[in-house]
């Protein structure tokens, strides 16, 4: 980012027009990639040090997910105006393309928020309200709730399929890596190194086309399924059945909140390590088996 700053300002001192150069889509992936195996790295050196000073237990569902890391991560690069390390192997930098400039420490704050909370915050946002709608005090009438829970669902249903097309479209034209990125306006420019001799991946734009494709037979599925409220938990005599078989007794819940029986939520993460109703992720390890439910 300081090189940046300093790229910019020699070409406003020599009155010449800033014209920077958009970083290809493969720059770009190898770069987050490399940040996401430094995070990784990070999170498994702090577990290792909990472990020798004896204090890894309390602090174990603290360290499941990589979000904490990304923050600390983040916030002694990208907060402090540095590149980073990913960025400073590809040779590119945060930019903001269109103004010319810079981006803000605003834009990359909101930024790293939005990559790190945005999909699960609103998701868990739709989770409250649903609950809050098919509550036994609920004053809305039986129309208005069968109207919300099916409008809730539907969205619950396609934030992750709107974000596959965001990738999509990254993929095809090779601007803004992340939906919190083209919100905020940044991008990523090529300032030094060797640029690869075909800026325009015919391969990534291939797998573009293939994933927007896919998302729109996703929803073509979707349209045609109307039962969509069986998938969400509700205060309902429905709550103690599974939600996977539909036939057993509930027995075990996941640490975001939900119910399934114990043999189809065991054998769900074996072959997936994400909730079958909130796509939250979890591991094996973390379900618990209730008892007297």
């Amino acid at each position: 980012m300081q090189l940046l700053r300093k790229i910019l300002l020699n070409m406003e001192i020599k009155k010449r027009p800033v014209k920077l150069k958009c970083a290809s889509q493969a720059e770009i992936l190898r770069s987050n990639q490399r940040d996401d195996d430094f995070v990784k790295h990070l999170r498994e050196k702090v577990i290792d040090l909990l472990q020798i000073v004896g204090r890894h237990t309390g602090t174990l569902p603290f360290m499941q997910a990589d979000i904490p890391f990304k923050l600390i991560y983040f916030f002694f690069t990208s907060g402090m105006g540095n590149q980073t390390l990913g960025e400073e192997y590809t040779g590119i930098v945060q930019a903001d393309l269109k103004a010319h400039k810079v981006p803000s420490l605003l834009a990359r704050v909101i930024s790293v928020i939005l990559e790190c909370f945005g999909e699960k915050a609103l998701l868990k946002i739709l989770k409250r309200l649903q609950l809050s709608i098919n509550h036994p005090h609920s004053e809305l009438t039986p129309a208005a709730s069968s109207f919300l829970n099916s409008f809730i669902t539907k969205l619950c249903n396609m934030i992750p399929i709107f974000i596959l097309i965001h990738k999509g479209l990254f993929y095809t034209s090779g601007r803004y890596y992340s939906l919190g990125k083209r919100l905020t306006g940044i991008d990523y420019a090529k300032v030094y190194g060797r640029r690869p001799t075909d800026s325009i991946s015919w391969g990534l734009r291939l797998l573009g086309f293939a994933t927007l494709a896919q998302c729109a037979l996703k929803i073509w599925q979707d349209s045609g399924n109307e039962n969509y409220s069986e998938k969400y938990i509700t205060f309902n005599e429905k709550t103690r059945t599974c939600q996977l078989c539909l036939e057993r007794e509930s027995t075990t819940t996941t640490p975001c909140g939900h119910l399934f029986c114990w043999f189809c939520i065991a054998d769900w993460l074996n072959c997936k390590s994400h909730c079958p109703l909130c796509r939250e992720h979890i591991t094996s390890s973390r379900i618990v088996y209730v008892l007297n439910l």
